[in-house]
């Protein structure tokens, strides 16, 4: 079976989806073989994603967000602020709550995903001038991934967004194309992002995973001891990473700094506000899944 993904080999992702397969090798013992292919090596992620429809690939490892254009329920991922912070999301993605996604995702979209891979901690913003507060953002050109809930909030931030694929990044920043990205601090130090834009602002406007997507009629027509290994290694893979992702944080932030890279904080709230009517205004079809996950902050 062949996995792609867009993310560097360096990355936490890459990392995630090579132990992944050979978590899957290990529980069939070797029946099943699992080859990955990092920094979109089989097309960007709307390709693959493409590619799972028409059989030419097997499994993308992307975000719920990602599948925006499929089904409306994945814009719930690029909402600002939605959790209150990281153990808000986990609760959130620990509960029976994630397999009732799932299946709406599936019947939507016809998309089957496994696993909730969290990125390490929150998105922060990264960018080549300092960013201490909401005028700081005006007019900022910053990359963001081709989805309209990421489009809408830095709109609505102030700043200038710019659809851009990933493994463009670097190459935009270095010539001035853009200003700015976004990303889990994971993919600045990993993607070298930091060396052209040494500027983070420490947002947490969101939380994010990283799941196993498979095309549903080609999952759904695997063994089911196949299907069985699959659900297994990605929850094992999920939770492990879990744990690494927070302690990798960490480190990298710590390695950011020695690098050079200067952190900035913010007031929360004054952000939150300036979005907060992009929830209010989110599809009614979202509205119910948002209520649920609002619901499930901690007092």
């Amino acid at each position: 079976m062949s996995l792609g993904h867009a993310y560097s080999p360096e990355s936490l992702e890459h990392r995630g989806a090579v132990a992944f397969a050979e978590r899957v090798a290990e529980l069939t013992d070797d029946a099943v073989t699992i080859q990955v292919y990092p920094s979109a090596q089989l097309g960007s992620w709307e390709e693959m994603q493409e590619g799972l429809e028409l059989g030419s690939v097997d499994i993308v490892f992307e975000s719920l967000g990602s599948l925006e254009r499929y089904t409306s329920l994945a814009s719930i991922e690029g909402l600002p602020f939605l959790y209150n912070d990281f153990d808000h999301f986990v609760a959130v993605w620990e509960s029976d709550l994630k397999e009732e996604i799932f299946e709406e995702v599936r019947a939507d979209s016809g998309f089957q995903l496994l696993g909730a891979f969290p990125r390490g901690g929150g998105r922060q913003l990264a960018s080549i001038r300092p960013v201490e507060s909401l005028s700081d953002l005006e007019g900022l050109k910053i990359r963001v991934p081709g989805q309209d809930a990421y489009i809408e909030t830095w709109q609505a931030l102030g700043a200038s967004p710019t659809p851009l694929a990933l493994n463009e990044v670097f190459s935009a920043l270095e010539q001035g194309a853009i200003e700015a990205t976004e990303a889990p601090v994971s993919v600045l130090r990993s993607s070298s992002f930091y060396e052209v834009a040494q500027h983070i602002t420490v947002t947490n406007h969101l939380f994010g995973n990283q799941h196993f997507q498979f095309w549903g009629d080609s999952y759904d027509a695997l063994p089911d001891d196949t299907r069985a290994a699959l659900v297994q290694a990605a929850d094992d893979v999920s939770l492990e990473f879990r744990t690494v992702g927070l302690e990798e944080d960490e480190d990298n932030r710590t390695f950011l700094e020695e690098s050079g890279v200067t952190f900035y904080e913010i007031d929360v709230d004054e952000w939150r506000a300036r979005v907060e009517h992009l929830t209010e205004q989110a599809d009614p079809s979202v509205q119910g899944w948002v209520e649920q996950i609002s619901g499930m902050a901690s007092e």
